[in-house]
C-alpha cells in the first residue's frame, strides 16, 4: 500500500471525520478516485441513482478507503514537442499509447477540419497560435480571481475557443458503440502551474467541468465526467484524450428512476426513518445511513432491467459546454479554511470560461464484438453481455429479483492476471485490454463488503505458482466468487 502524504492523509481524515458526502464526493472524491490504485476501483457509480452518493461515502467513511498514489508532474518531453505538431491532427499519434484504454486511434479517427466557425456552423476549424485573441491570465485556487473572459474573440471558430487565457482546440474524434474518443489540445498564455500527477502513469491530475449530450438522446444526463487522459507537450501546452461513455448516454432512464425512487422510499419506510434521520450527523444517524446503503446496494441490481436501450444512430452530434479546466496543484496541502473559502476548488488552479462545441460523430462498430449471455445461476446474479472494442472490454452485471446486487466486479486474462480498469470511465466493469491476452477471459461478481475488506490488495494479485496451495488470485476469486464465468474470444 502506498503510503500518504501529509495532503492525502489530511484528506483522508477529512473524510473519516465529515459525512457531509454529498458536496465532497460528487466533486472532489469523484477527482480523487481517479487516482487510485486500480485495486481500490469503485464500481458503484450509477448517473442516475439519487442515492449513489451514500454507496461509495459510506463505504468511504467505513474505512475502505484507500492510499492516492500521486506524484509530481514534470513538463516531460522534448520543450519544442508542441511547435513540431499541427494544431489540428496528430494528437492520438502522440497520446494514444500512453492512455488506459490505448490502441491504434490514429488510423481509424477523422481529423476535424479548418473551418471558420461562422461559416461552418458546428462542422469544422481550428486556430492556430498566431491567431489567438485577448486572454486573461489564469486563474489559482487560493489566489485572487480575476472575472473570467469569456467573451469569443473573432478568431474563435467551431472547434476552437479561447477564454481566460486558455484556449481549446477539438483536434480529432473516433467513436463506436461504447464510446465517443476525441484528442483536445490546451494551450496557456503563461505556463500552467506545478501539476500533480498520478504516481503510476505519470498522467497529469486535470479535468473539465462540463455538460451536454447527444443530440439523439435530449433525456441523457448533461452532466459529464470530464476526467481526461493527457501529458504537457510544452510548458503551456497540454494535449489529452476526452472519454464520453456513449453506452451511458444511450439509455432511457425513465422508468428505472421511477421504480428506482419507489424502492428507496419502501426502504426508508420499512426502516421508519426519513431522510432527515440519515442526514444526522451523530453515530446513531451514521448507522442509520449505513444500514439504509446496504439495504438499498442489495436490492438496486434488480432495477436495472427498467432502463430501456436507444438506438445510436450513424452519425450524430456531440455538443460540450465547457465551463471550467482545473488541475490538481502539486504538493498541495488540504485546509479547513481553503475548504470554507473555496470549497471543492480547493487546490486547484483553474480558468474559467464558456468553450462550447458542437463535435459531428460517426460511429465505427466494424471492430466491435458483443456477446448476449444473459446468464444467470441458482442466486439470480450473472451477465447480461460482454462487448469488446479495440480498446476496452466492457462486461454488463445481470441481477433477478431477489438476488443481492451488493457486489464487485474482477476479469482475469487468459494468463491469470487482473485486468487493469479504464481510468476514464467511471464503471469498474470497463477493463484495459490491450496488452493483455484475452482469448480467454474469466469474470468474477464477488460481494463488494469482503472483497474491499478481505480480497484485495497487491499481496492478492498475482498466481504465483510458488504460492501455497490455494492462496493464488484465481484460487481465492474460485473460493468466494458469488458468480463466475470463464468466456472465449476468437
Amino acid at each position: 500500500m502506498t503510503n500518504l502524504n501529509n495532503n492525502e492523509m489530511d484528506f483522508q481524515e477529512k473524510l473519516q471525520k465529515d459525512t457531509e458526502i454529498p458536496v465532497i464526493v460528487h466533486e472532489r472524491i469523484n477527482q480523487a478516485y481517479r487516482m487510485i490504485e486500480n485495486d481500490t476501483a469503485m464500481q458503484k457509480k450509477a448517473p442516475k441513482d439519487p442515492y449513489h452518493w451514500m454507496k461509495v461515502g459510506g463505504r468511504i467513511a467505513g474505512g475502505v478507503a484507500a492510499a492516492l498514489a500521486v506524484g509530481f508532474v514534470f513538463y516531460a518531453t522534448n520543450p519544442v514537442m508542441a511547435k513540431n505538431i499541427p494544431v489540428v491532427g496528430g494528437l492520438f499519434d502522440i497520446l494514444q499509447d500512453n492512455v488506459s484504454f490505448f490502441g491504434n486511434f490514429a488510423d481509424h479517427a477523422t481529423t476535424l477540419e479548418t473551418i471558420d466557425g461562422a461559416e461552418a456552423e458546428g462542422t469544422g476549424n481550428t486556430a492556430s497560435d498566431s491567431e489567438k485573441g485577448n486572454q486573461t491570465e489564469s486563474n489559482t485556487a487560493g489566489k485572487e480571481e480575476t472575472a473570467p473572459n469569456a467573451t469569443a474573440t473573432k478568431e474563435d471558430t467551431a472547434y476552437t475557443k479561447t477564454a481566460d487565457g486558455l484556449t481549446i482546440t477539438c483536434s480529432e474524434v473516433f467513436a463506436n458503440s461504447q464510446a465517443v474518443y476525441m484528442t483536445m489540445q490546451l494551450k496557456s498564455d503563461t505556463p500552467f502551474p506545478e501539476t500533480e500527477t498520478i504516481a503510476e502513469s505519470g498522467t497529469p491530475v486535470i479535468d473539465l467541468d462540463m455538460t451536454g449530450g447527444v443530440d439523439f438522446n435530449a433525456d441523457a444526463d448533461p452532466v459529464i465526467d470530464g476526467q481526461v487522459e493527457g501529458q504537457f507537450l510544452d510548458d503551456k501546452t497540454y494535449a489529452c484524450i476526452f472519454r464520453y461513455d456513449l453506452a451511458q448516454a444511450s439509455k432511457d432512464y425513465t422508468e428505472y428512476n421511477e421504480k428506482y425512487n419507489e424502492m428507496t422510499q419502501q426502504v426508508l419506510d420499512e426502516m421508519g426513518v426519513t431522510q432527515d434521520d440519515l442526514n444526522d450527523e451523530t453515530d446513531e444517524g451514521y448507522a442509520l445511513l449505513e444500514e439504509f446503503i446496504n439495504k438499498v446496494s442489495e436490492r438496486g441490481g434488480e432495477y436495472q432491467k427498467y432502463i430501456k436501450d436507444i438506438e445510436i444512430p450513424d452519425t450524430f452530434n456531440l455538443h460540450l459546454d465547457i465551463t471550467k479546466v482545473r488541475g490538481l496543484e502539486a504538493d498541495y496541502e488540504w485546509s479547513e479554511d481553503d475548504y470554507e473559502k473555496y470549497g471543492t476548488d480547493a487546490g486547484y488552479y483553474k480558468y474559467e470560461g464558456d468553450w462550447n462545441f458542437d463535435i459531428p460523430v460517426t460511429v465505427d462498430d466494424s471492430q466491435t464484438e458483443i456477446l448476449e449471455l444473459n446468464d444467470t445461476n441458482d442466486a439470480g446474479i450473472g451477465l447480461k453481455s460482454v462487448i469488446r472494442t479495440p480498446y476496452e472490454l466492457t462486461v454488463n452485471e445481470l441481477y433477478e429479483d431477489g438476488s443481492d446486487s451488493d457486489c464487485f466486479m474482477v476479469a482475469l486474462d487468459a494468463n491469470g492476471n487482473k485486468l487493469p480498469y479504464n481510468d476514464s470511465a467511471g464503471n469498474c466493469n470497463i477493463f484495459a485490454i490491450q496488452d493483455r491476452d484475452i482469448s480467454t477471459v474469466d469474470i468474477y461478481i464477488l460481494d463488494y463488503t469482503q472483497y474491499m475488506d478481505e480480497l484485495k490488495g497487491p499481496d492478492n494479485y498475482n498466481n504465483n505458482e510458488n504460492k501455497p496451495e490455494g492462496q493464488r488470485w484465481s484460487d481465492l476469486l474460485d473460493q468466494y466468487a458469488k458468480y463466475h464465468k470463464t468466456l472465449h474470444f476468437k
